[in-house]
């Protein structure tokens, strides 16, 4: 055993430890657990039967309003639960409370986390998408907004005080993109234009406000009329500029209208020839899909591509999930954070991997906690999930409870991690940021996650703080 803790010693079994000890056997950690509450939620049995020898209390109502005894019933744990039980507790009743209040807690839906780059407000409308009619209708509409990007770069109104980012109207881009929707399937060279869907806070769909994006990048065939269109830009003190300095400072409605963009104008870039014969592929769906149409072969005939049975000539937007962990230590007090080389000195987050294919996300998140960090995973709890548009990926957070403490950094992805306490983690959250080392930004879902348990008694937090 390694113990380092009285408490962590207690969720272990490490009896050794205890018996060393024994002066802080009846102590508290800042939530009001003790160690016989750690020992009873982990099932430590032999650890339980000691501290009962040596006389602790085994009354004390944690922060969760629970004793050890509630803690191994809630767990599971009968024969721990056995042991604790009261003598005047029933057997044929659980020790929990049946107060209205807390029937009510038990059976409300926690409130979802809205991260940044999420929250949009637009209603998708897909069924628009094959709806020509109705697509130049709303690409036409006086009220039409367009999100435009260079090279995937929001265009920034630097004019106004806050720099926001700047939606064209149709005025502006009708010269750029001429009439993508007419019966004309022969069409080409039009730049990349995605119909992102409807605001309807003005009126429902036709009578909302329809946004799209619009790639402005200056290449090909059009590249001389995108550069004097920039330009044109520019001399009203518009300018694109890169996204993880300007992005960043979006509002969160702003900013997931973005987010939405840039995916789908990146995916379109990188999916202009299809995969299985090399051949060009075309717009459909309004942006949101791309088709490889048969050609003309050697004889005028149509040529379908070599995947055309099926959907196999279709693609479609993709997305990469990602998990990203914040990973609670044996005894709750801490947490396991890591870095790579790559960051900037003292940052240290939450840990992520992509999901491979076969596998579940709750399995991705145990074996990136093991691959990167050599600890073990028992419980996943899903938090929230966030949209991240470099290029394509969707964060799913995770709080999730380590079985183990000893950390091997095997696969060499992160240059250090480390366990750190609540007092450490609350000092880099602060205002100040005064801490031992420094947590991502608040836009990040890592730090959401990590303000969570430090702050949010629903995920172990003391309930302090929870304004930062």
């Amino acid at each position: 055993m390694s113990s380092t803790t009285i408490f962590e010693a207690a969720a272990e079994g490490d009896i050794a430890y205890l018996q060393a000890h024994t002066s802080e056997i009846s102590t508290k950690n800042d939530r009001g657990w003790t160690p016989l509450h750690f020992a009873a939620r982990y099932g430590q049995l032999e650890v339980v039967k000691y501290l009962k020898e040596q006389n602790v209390p085994t009354d004390v109502v944690n922060s969760e309003g629970k004793t050890a005894y509630a803690m191994a019933e809630f767990w599971g744990f009968d024969e721990v639960a056995q042991v604790l039980k009261p003598d005047d507790k029933p057997d044929d009743k659980p020790m929990e409370s049946t107060t209205q209040e807390d029937n009510e807690v038990k059976h409300k839906f926690r409130k979802n986390n809205v991260n940044y780059f999420a929250g949009s407000p637009l209603n998708r409308y897909s069924w628009f998408r094959s709806d020509k009619a109705v697509l130049s209708r709303l690409l036409r509409a006086q009220s039409a907004r367009f999100v435009l990007l260079s090279e995937l770069k929001p265009l920034i109104d630097d004019s106004q005080e806050h720099a926001p980012m700047h939606f064209g109207g149709w005025d502006e881009v009708q010269d750029i993109i001429g009439d993508p929707y007419n019966d004309d399937d022969t069409a080409k060279n039009l730049p990349i234009l995605v119909f992102l869907g409807i605001d309807e806070t003005k009126g429902l769909a036709e009578e909302g406000v329809a946004y799209w994006a619009l790639d402005v990048t200056p290449k090909g065939e059009r590249k001389s009329q995108m550069e004097q269109f920039i330009q044109d830009l520019s001399n009203r003190e518009l300018q694109f500029y890169d996204p993880r300095s300007k992005a960043f400072a979006l509002d969160g409605v702003t900013a997931a209208i973005y987010a939405q963009a840039r995916s789908m104008v990146d995916w379109n870039n990188r999916n202009q020839f299809c995969p299985a014969c090399g051949r060009n592929t075309v717009s459909a769906e309004a942006g949101h899909k791309r088709v490889c149409p048969p050609q003309p072969g050697p004889h005028a005939e149509q040529v379908p591509c070599i995947s055309a049975k099926g959907v196999h000539n279709f693609a479609y937007p993709r997305t990469d999930p990602v998990i990203i962990v914040c990973v609670i230590h044996p005894t709750e007090d801490r947490i396991l954070l890591g870095r790579q080389a790559a960051w900037p000195k003292r940052q240290y987050s939450c840990l992520a991997g992509f999901v491979e294919a076969g596998e579940s996300v709750e399995e991705a998140v145990r074996r990136e906690v093991h691959e990167e960090s050599g600890v073990h995973i028992s419980n996943v709890v899903f938090h929230s999930s966030q949209p991240w548009p470099f290029p394509n990926s969707l964060m799913m957070g995770f709080i999730a409870q380590a079985s183990s403490t000893e950390i091997k950094l095997a696969d060499k992805e992160l240059e250090n991690a480390a366990w750190y306490t609540r007092g450490e983690v609350l000092a880099a959250i602060s205002p100040q940021a005064n801490g031992p080392f420094n947590v991502p930004p608040g836009i990040a879902i890592a730090y959401q996650l990590i303000k969570s348990w430090a702050t949010e008694k629903e995920w172990g937090g003391n309930g302090l703080n929870a304004k930062m």
